[in-house]
């Protein structure tokens, strides 16, 4: 049986959704959302074959209404992801909702309880874990090539574009937050995916630029694990060159993933092994190069997991626990960088 897919949402990241649906053969897309007719109709026509057949709406209520619909894909501005999500869950609807969930993690919560409620599957869409090169970075993991794992790095920024400080994300009651919320998200969810839950985090948040205060453009925090290791993330929107850079040291050895292919430059998997009597590492390196399919491995992932498979996209409690840690940065920036515990209670990712 074919899945019938709504879109709500039909900016940037939705025309990438919607593509995904439409390549994949056991989808298809029924219904494009958004309140801009003209966005909505854009999406549609992308595929002139099934165009006819794509209904557009304006009102995201009428598309959570729509009986004919299994699958709802929610790629909204941050303000709008739980409202929807949550409706269309308790309508009994499987829901993708773009990450990060919500602008807190008491709205994340509002929609993972409506997914239980419902029996429904709930996944945040935390696409990086798709790359090829940081898959093969958590295969790396797993396979323990690199022994006890001791601490990461990560960097992740942008120089934004003329006239960021009018759009959507600068206005705080709209995103809830600025960098931490955008691109920290990413660098957060993936240090929680590598190196389990987090304990204690120390924050610190900068407007160095954009005429956007109090939304931040650039966020730094130390993230403590329960393990013991300690993440160190930075996220810039005054990077200028776009930049993706994620390492991960253990005792026998590093990896170190760079780029995301386009403006971010080749995705690269660079290995070295620490030599026992000292002196340069062995090092080896892979790329990855080719098109995008991030969205449509993730999109497969939540496919399989509506058949009750376990796959590796984020849950919804997932992103919980990325919200947990987001809000416990904004906290501990408020006073100066002072340490502040976070107490999990989602299931691990």
């Amino acid at each position: 049986m074919t899945l019938q897919v709504g879109l709500i949402g039909a900016g940037g990241v939705g025309r990438k959704r919607a593509a995904a649906v439409r390549e994949d053969p056991r989808t298809d897309l029924l219904v494009v959302c958004d309140r801009v007719e003209a966005r909505a109709r854009a999406v549609a026509a992308a595929d002139k074959v099934a165009a006819a057949d794509t209904h557009i709406l304006g009102a995201w209520e009428e598309a959570v209404a729509t009986t004919d619909l299994d699958l709802i894909i929610v790629s909204t501005t941050h303000d709008m992801l739980v409202p929807i999500s949550t409706a269309a869950l308790q309508a009994g609807k499987h829901v993708l909702c773009e990450k990060p969930l919500g602008r807190t993690v008491e709205e994340a919560r509002c929609a993972t309880r409506a997914a239980a409620e419902a029996g429904c599957v709930l996944h945040a869409g935390y696409n990086h874990r798709f790359y090829p090169a940081i898959q093969a970075l958590h295969q790396v993991v797993d396979s323990g090539q690199l022994g006890g794992l001791l601490n990461l790095r990560g960097r992740y920024g942008h120089g934004g574009r003329p006239g960021y400080e009018r759009e959507w994300r600068a206005d705080a009651n709209i995103s809830g937050g600025g960098e931490l919320l955008d691109q920290g998200a990413h660098l957060i969810d993936l240090s929680l995916w590598l190196l389990g839950a987090a304990e204690q985090v120390n924050g610190r948040i900068q407007t160095a630029f954009w005429d956007i205060a109090p939304v931040e453009d650039n966020a730094f925090a130390l993230l403590t694990m329960t393990g013991g290791q300690t993440a160190s993330l930075h996220v810039s929107w005054t990077q200028w060159r776009n930049l993706f850079s994620l390492e991960l040291f253990g005792r026998d050895g590093y990896a170190q993933v760079e780029g995301l292919g386009g403006s971010y430059g080749e995705q690269r998997l660079t290995l070295g092994r620490r030599r026992a009597e000292g002196g340069a590492p062995e090092e080896s390196s892979q790329v990855f190069a080719g098109v995008d399919r991030s969205w449509n491995a993730e999109w497969d992932a939540f496919l399989r997991a509506i058949d009750g498979e376990s796959t590796l996209a984020a849950k919804g409690d997932s992103a919980v626990e990325t919200l947990e840690c987001i809000g416990a940065i904004y906290r501990s920036a408020a006073t100066a960088g002072s340490p502040v515990s976070i107490f999990t209670t989602g299931e691990s990712a």
